[in-house]
């Protein structure tokens, strides 16, 4: 029996405001040229994502956007849209994709930070492929030895509660919820969750991106 694809919009939360960082982190080159905030949105961008919602802040230069990002903003495939209070917090970032993702129709939400930057197409695969799979899954989400975390896919039937989500709070509280039916899809590379939040892990970080990339 042939598996019916859902439509499954990305929504790349790039609107936060590094305060621990002291600097906008998308920005931050992790090689000549290779920008932070634009890693994982190219993985997104060479998935199966029907499209991909960039939600950024008000006032951010774009800088950080990669060249091919923009011939996917030409063909409609990728769009920025601005949180116009995402200084109150990631869950206002969330509601606002969540809110186009409506709008385009989508049956699933896939929820991707733009501060972990190794972060995959393959892992992108394996969670839009589970969630077409899985019918009546409510979220599909990453394993870490068993935790959930991001990228994350949530379902239709999730997106009133995220959106009434408040502040720092992130979609993870809700997988807690027994009301919830979800699917945890295991990685084996602890690395891909890796996320910079400190000017440490950003250098631990660019070394290891010019040892595996470069």
């Amino acid at each position: 029996m042939s598996i019916v694809k859902k439509k499954i919009v990305g929504v790349y939360l790039a609107a936060g405001s590094s305060k621990r960082m002291g600097t906008a982190k998308q920005s931050l080159e992790m090689a000549e040229g290779v920008r932070l905030g634009g890693l994982a949105l190219l993985q997104a961008l060479h998935s199966e994502l029907h499209s991909v919602v960039v939600v950024v802040r008000v006032g951010d230069s774009l800088d950080w956007l990669p060249e091919e990002a923009h011939m996917h903003i030409l063909l409609g495939r990728c769009r920025i849209e601005i949180c116009a209070d995402a200084e109150n917090g990631m869950a206002h970032s969330l509601r606002t994709g969540i809110q186009v993702a409506e709008e385009m129709g989508a049956d699933g939400i896939l929820v991707l930070l733009a501060d972990q930057p190794f972060v995959d197409s393959q892992m992108l695969f394996r969670l839009t492929n589970a969630f077409n799979k899985e019918a009546g899954c409510d979220y599909i989400a990453s394993g870490d030895k068993g935790m959930p975390k991001p990228p994350v896919i949530l379902g239709r039937g999730m997106w009133p509660a995220a959106a009434a989500l408040e502040g720092d709070a992130g979609a993870r509280s809700l997988l807690r919820l027994p009301v919830y039916r979800g699917q945890i899809v295991e990685e084996k590379k602890q690395l891909k969750f890796m996320d910079i939040d400190t000017v440490d892990r950003y250098e631990q970080a660019k070394k290891i991106f010019s040892h595996q990339y470069m």
